[in-house]
């Protein structure tokens, strides 16, 4: 299967703590360079997030991967609350791709006989519902403006009948809206321009005069490459109104590569269901395989073979990596992951 990628909007700084870093030292020291005792680097990047169904310690678990290595896993509760969207991404053929910060130092060993090499992952995350928006992207060719400060759209009350499916659903939901410059009379003369926000193509709203003055250019760069500005957007409310905020970098505040590279689209991925064909992507150790305990093992097992299970034990659970029993069907050579299983 051929696999794209998505980069998850509304998330702009690492928030969620990666476990198990200490398993994968020689990559993260690969990232950071060479260190001097005492000696801390920080290195802001970009992370692939990897569901492995086929994961012998735990079918929820979540890798986080720099340049294809590993550099840690979602703690087991947080791959658990993410199981369901990235499931979905994987079965799509999809990687979601988030901002990460990598940060390490070399210090001295609490025994005092060396120095031992500590480190830190952070991803950033909105939370789950909010990584992919509700509705479909647009048809037409497009491209999605990088994410922004918030800006109010006005009007929304004029087209509820357009929002109510998607308001109420959450305090807030994810959509990705297209934006039209306009113009009109105004009641004493002359002419108003102002953007236009628009929902699958209907119109749910326009930017304040002020706020459409930061779009025109961006709106005319687009038209002449033949293609439509898209953005992401929030909204939130009820079943009696809703509100819009968009979520758009201005022409001010977008770099050259994007106004002159390739068009920024959000992948097409399988339907939202209840369970996902997801492939297999661990490429770990084998989990030991279990054998009967001898009705002595407990008072005759050597001492260090228990302390070592108990060290493996700790970092498997330090690691999200626990046993969870969870149904698993080999499918078409992938694996389908049971959702309702999954948060059960």
């Amino acid at each position: 299967m051929t696999t794209t990628t998505y980069s998850v909007p509304n998330a702009t700084w690492p928030n969620f703590e990666v476990a198990g870093e200490s398993n994968y030292e020689a990559t993260i020291r690969a990232l950071l360079g060479r260190l001097a005792k005492d000696q801390d680097r920080e290195v802001l990047t970009e992370a692939s997030l990897v569901p492995e169904p086929d994961n012998p310690y735990d079918l929820n678990a979540v890798s986080v991967r720099i340049n294809g290595g590993v550099v840690g896993y979602l703690t087991r509760d947080d791959a658990r609350a993410f199981a369901p969207v990235l499931h979905r991404l994987a079965a799509s053929g999809v990687t979601a791709v988030v901002r990460t910060r990598v940060w390490g130092v070399i210090r001295d060993n609490w025994e005092g006989t060396g120095t031992r090499f500590n480190s830190n992952v952070r991803v950033a995350l909105p939370e789950p519902h909010l990584i992919l928006p509700l509705n479909d992207a647009p048809s037409e060719p497009y491209s999605v403006l990088p994410w922004g400060a918030g800006l109010q759209v006005t009007g929304e009350d004029k087209h509820f009948d357009v929002l109510a499916p998607f308001a109420g659903r959450s305090d807030r939901s994810l959509l990705i809206v297209t934006l039209h410059r306009r113009s009109e009379e105004k009641a004493r003369g002359g002419q108003r321009e102002f953007v236009e926000v628009r929902v699958e193509g209907q119109r749910v709203g326009e930017l304040s005069a002020q706020s459409s003055k930061h779009y025109f250019a961006l709106v005319d760069h687009h038209r002449e490459k033949g293609i439509t500005v898209a953005a992401w957007a929030h909204v939130k409310g009820s079943a009696l109104a809703a509100e819009v905020v968009l979520q758009a970098a201005k022409a001010s505040e977008v770099d050259n590569a994007y106004l002159n590279g390739a068009p920024v689209t959000v992948p097409r991925l399988v339907p939202a269901a209840r369970h996902y064909q997801v492939p297999p992507a661990y490429n770990g150790p084998a989990r030991p395989a279990l054998t009967e305990r001898p009705k002595s093992s407990s008072k005759s097992a050597p001492a260090a073979a228990r302390g070592q299970a108990k060290k493996q034990g700790a970092a498997a659970a330090k690691s999200g990596c626990a046993v969870v029993a969870v149904g698993l069907l080999g499918v078409g050579g992938g694996f389908v992951t049971t959702i309702h299983q999954l948060l059960s």
